[in-house]
């Protein structure tokens, strides 16, 4: 049955249809998730051990090593990446893209049971290994506290308030602390005074092992019932660790620890990690929301949290923002409504000129009523509403009236031709429906790849397909359905003695029917001007500079600032602390928060976090405004290059989509440390000097001196004297001994032993050292059982699936892209001789776009396929199809025009937009044959098809194509992450439009051999068609 008979006779139906969907789709609206950018899974977790003492080379071959060969047996596995240091391994297990993120669960489950096969066969004195599968969490906002002259300890105990208040709030699923001082009791003493007193260090630590412990004591039996026994000796006090007595072997006294000895509480010193914001020392709150809330209602719900807890915290103490995911989210979201509501207006007015005011009423009321529709199928599929999804419905929405343009259109020339209204819309809806479906469906075929690629930047622009089908789908049945019904209440009957003209006599259609003669006389030239343009078109392509994603356009930045492996995390502090001073004093910036000794927290999905390393601090600035952005940038690096010349300095924009650690990499792999260091020095020397790089600095850092104590075992035994407590001497002598915890309320408190910080940080007191043995009064001079050396060593190793590995990493100068600058280095390097064994990889921008454009490309076979297949049911002919798939290459020449004349970089949603623009031009293809063989059954000789179906078609193809084009121009405008796809497809559908106007017929005419002006052969049915 026809639609629109259906939807005729059911008028009130269909208005009660339309005001459903007008009610549902703003309640729906309402109800959708807000983001900045959508979720994609981090298929990452990552390994942590730590081997107290180890050096590098003895944490990668006696810790990580043993782990990656367990984790190479995941059958998930797609790479493994490990950094083993001093003392600390690190291992990053990335999982195969295509695997189902509900699946992860399981593979971390599987994973954490490999690495526990691999703890069995680790050395003594490792801690762990542990697994963390939330390293792909996002903290939706990181909320700093501050008092200028509280302490760390009044900090903590604050935040650890804030903590639990913040856990209550609906929608908050984790808080996590950052910047906090780990407190320690130390009891502090000198050799000197340990003497003094008789004792050796060993039976001191011996002592207060002894004394602070929880034993089992076991039970006795009374009667009936089992009694437990409990005998605990644990310090619940200071001054109980004070009064502990020692007897003297030497003199048989009772001596006090207070006697000789320091005890007092203080913090982990050297620390861990530091955190400052706004030049205050200060502690972080990180806050990661549950999955699927509403980021802007949640950060609603926080702030009013922290309003009602800011009056309780002590005098000078407040909260500071350091990142604020819903405030970014509601600028992001607003400005793309604000878009979409401009390109509406653009379209409906477009719409009103171009058809008059009923018509394009009519025409125009589908946009808001599809937007509205499109929500509903948003709130059922659970699609957000973020960067990609707005963008999805900016980008369809010149096409959501492409159909009832169609069916609007042809029926004013119906009623022209003097039809009723009802007969007029029931036969434009009966000639048009199925073309129209199978253009629709061929639209929407040309953004699936998007949907079938299986890679993380898949997985981050997937809502553009869905929302982009639903739109156009939905688009479909309002046009066959409630456009014949508006038609047939509101269009006005021609005027009285206007029905029977020809709608397609006015000066433009005889011009354009005459420029089609010409083409269709001259077709072998036409032909050739329409390959040369091609050709043009291709070369122009290749001058077009290509990237991945563009830096995202938010009021941040980070600084990077590394000092040579092996610094102080101290001098770190004093250094950032400049920058800190620096960037405060800038009127641009509105925040600066500094990261002394690891990086920040996992703020905003697209970055990778910085592992601990006391040689690392990092800055997030946040600016008052994003126009600042570039000027502040360049500022911050012409200082920190003036003010810190032998520093590693990198300021860097925020990232879009699938982050890069830096936009080129270049990995030398083989097994030799000192083979692989060479060859990366050598490549550096290559590298260096070239004005397009901003630093190019070496994974693996600089080698450290390290104090060798090689211990003599023939000597050490005759001593009676151990490996093990040598070991333990210089441990107690340099970094301090862990003697148990001290318990207050339900924290733990490390307890430790250690001298005074003069002894602590003089080298020569390891020459001087002597060594108590376990048994006997008498000291051995350490240098009568062991040889003392200061060697240069690698403080850090890296490695790629089980392989070393030396990575360069490069940052490009401003205005230069990596694509561009990758292709020069890769011939300058070409005479790095690589030993046999080694081998060279890239890595970075240019090696992410391919993978991502592979991925994307791949399913493309299959989408043509079925793109051909919706063809063959439609027309059942060979040719026809055939004339229809050969306008896509139209599309290029308005592409490559349009990226060159406005300097727009080809990447990855330029490819998108390429891929779409493709769907475009085929759907206007399909109208005009299937105008052309309507034409020829109503007796049409076939020349005269093809310029009456031509000429039938220029207005609502040049209609469909002005309201795609300027619809889409807030979206050119709004930044560059959309203008390279929003040019490519303005300038390559207007210009494929009037080339497939021209190009259809033809390629009609070559493939048919249709002759001017003999008649064309039966234009349905066999094998020949």
């Amino acid at each position: 049955m026809n639609a629109a008979v259906w939807a005729i006779q059911r008028g009130r139906m269909m208005g009660f249809l339309v005001a459903l969907i007008v009610f549902v789709g703003g309640f729906a609206y309402t109800q959708l998730g807000q983001l900045e950018d959508p979720e994609f899974t981090v298929r990452t977790a990552v390994v942590y051990t730590e081997y107290p003492g180890a050096r590098a080379v003895r944490v990668e071959q006696e810790v990580t090593e043993h782990i990656e060969l367990k984790i190479q047996q995941l059958g998930e596995l797609d790479q493994v990446q490990s950094h083993s240091r001093d003392g600390v391994s690190v291992i990053f297990v990335d999982i195969q893209e295509h695997h189902d993120p509900e699946k992860l669960r399981q593979i971390w489950d599987e994973l954490r049971h490999k690495v526990n096969e691999a703890a069995r066969e680790l050395p003594d004195g490792v801690r762990g290994p542990i697994v963390d599968d939330d390293y792909g969490d996002v903290y939706a906002l990181l909320i700093a506290l501050t008092g200028e002259g509280y302490g760390y300890d009044v900090l903590d105990r604050v935040t650890d308030n804030v903590r639990r208040e913040l856990l209550r709030v609906p929608g908050v699923a984790k808080v996590e602390l950052f910047g906090q001082q780990g407190e320690r009791v130390f009891v502090e003493t000198s050799r000197e005074k340990v003497a003094e007193m008789g004792l050796t260090p060993h039976q001191v630590v011996q002592a207060l092992n002894r004394q602070n412990v929880v034993e089992p004591a076991g039970f006795v039996e009374m009667g009936p019932r089992q009694v437990r026994i409990f005998a605990s000796g644990v310090f619940e006090s200071l001054e109980e660790i004070r009064s502990l007595s020692i007897r003297s072997p030497v003199t048989g006294n009772l001596v006090y620890l207070r006697d000789f000895a320091e005890v007092r509480r203080g913090f982990a010193d050297p620390p861990q990690a530091l955190l400052r914001h706004g030049g205050q020392d200060a502690l972080a709150i990180g806050i990661v929301p549950s999955q699927g809330v509403n980021v802007v209602e949640l950060g609603d719900r926080i702030n009013k949290q922290l309003s009602r807890i800011e009056p309780t915290l002590p005098v000078g103490m407040s909260f500071g923002i350091i990142a604020n995911q819903p405030r970014e989210v509601q600028a992001a979201v607003s400005e793309f409504m604000i878009n979409l509501v401009t390109a509406v207006v653009i379209v409906i007015a477009v719409l009103l000129i171009a058809l008059g005011l009923r018509t394009g009423l009519i025409v125009g009321s589908g946009v808001p009523f599809t937007i509205l529709a499109t929500f509903i199928a948003m709130w059922v599929t659970g699609i957000d509403l973020h960067r990609v999804s707005l963008g999805a419905l900016v980008i369809v929405l010149g096409m959501m009236v492409d159909n009832a343009i169609v069916v609007a259109e042809l029926t004013v020339v119906k009623m022209q031709r003097g039809l009723d209204r009802a007969r007029a819309a029931r036969e434009a809806v009966g000639e048009t429906a199925w073309p129209l479906l199978s253009a629709t469906l061929i639209a929407v075929l040309a953004f699936s790849p998007i949907a079938l690629t299986d890679t993380a930047t898949g997985e981050f622009t997937r809502s553009l397909f869905w929302v982009v089908g639903f739109s156009l789908l939905l688009s479909w049945v309002l046009a066959i359905t409630v456009t014949p019904v508006m038609c047939h209440r509101w269009l006005k009957a021609p005027a009285e003695g206007s029905a029977g003209s020809d709608p397609y006599g006015g000066r433009l259609y005889r011009g354009f029917r005459r420029l089609l003669g010409g083409v269709l006389h001259w077709r072998r030239a036409s032909l050739g001007g329409i390959a040369g343009l091609l050709v043009l078109s291709l070369i122009g392509f290749m001058l077009v500079p290509q990237i991945f994603f563009p830096p995202a356009q938010r009021a941040q930045f980070m600084v990077d600032y590394w000092l040579p492996e092996g610094s102080r995390i101290r001098q770190t502090a004093e250094d950032m602390a400049v920058i800190e001073d620096w960037l405060q004093g800038q009127d641009e910036v509105e925040s600066a928060t500094a990261f002394i000794g690891e990086g920040a927290p996992r703020f905003y999905l697209p970055m990778l976090p910085e592992h601990p390393n006391a040689s690392f601090g990092q800055i997030l600035v946040n600016l008052k405004a994003v126009d600042d952005l570039d000027g502040m940038m360049a500022a911050t690096r012409g200082f920190m290059d003036q003010r810190f010349p032998d520093a590693e300095p990198r300021v860097r924009p925020m990232q879009l989509g699938d982050p890069v650690r830096y936009p080129i990499e270049m990995r030398i792999i083989g097994p030799e440390r000192d083979t692989l260091r060479a060859l990366a020095e050598q490549g550096r020397d290559m590298l260096a000097g070239d004005p397009r790089l901003d630093h190019v600095r070496l994974d693996w850092r600089n080698k450290t001196p390290q104090i060798q104590v090689d211990v003599d075992q023939e000597r050490a035994r005759r001593a009676n004297v151990s490996s093990a407590a040598i070991a333990e001497a210089l441990a107690t002598a340099f970094a301090g001994q862990p003697i148990g915890v001290y318990l207050e309320d339900d924290k733990r408190i490390p307890i430790k032993w250690r001298f005074p910080l003069e002894d602590r940080t003089d080298p020569t007191q390891v020459e001087t050292m002597v060594i108590w043995p376990e048994q006997g009064h008498r000291p051995v001079p350490l240098l009568q059982v062991a040889e003392v050396s200061v060697v240069w060593e690698d403080a850090s190793i890296w490695r790629m699936d089980r392989e070393r590995s030396v990575t360069l990493q490069m940052d490009l100068m401003p205005g230069f892209i990596a694509h561009e600058v990758l292709r020069d280095l890769q011939q300058r390097v070409q005479d790095l001789d690589l030993p046999p064994g080694y081998r060279l990889d890239w890595d970075g921008e240019p090696v992410k776009s391919q993978e991502a454009q592979r991925g994307v490309l791949q399913p493309v076979p299959v989408v043509l396929g079925l793109m051909a297949l919706v063809l063959m049911a439609q027309f059942n002919s060979y040719r026809r199809s055939l004339i229809i798939l050969l306008t896509v290459p139209l599309g290029v020449v308005g592409v490559s025009a349009g990226l060159l004349l406005f300097k727009q970089p080809f990447g990855f949603m330029a490819l998108l937009g390429v891929m779409s623009l493709s769907g475009m031009i085929i759907k206007n293809a399909i109208v005009m044959v299937e105008q052309v063989d309507l034409e020829m059954e109503r007796g049409e000789e076939a020349h005269e098809a093809l310029l009456e179906a031509a000429v039938s078609r220029v207005r609502p193809v040049m209609l469909a194509a002005a309201t795609t084009v300027l619809g889409m121009l807030p979206l050119a405008l709004s930044g560059p992450f959309w203008a390279p796809m929003a040019i490519a497809i303005m300038f390559g559908l207007a210009l494929a439009s009037l080339l497939t106007l021209l190009a259809v017929p033809l390629f009609y005419a070559v493939l048919f051999g249709v002759l001017h002006p003999h008649p064309n052969p039966s234009p349905r049915g066999g094998e020949g068609q």
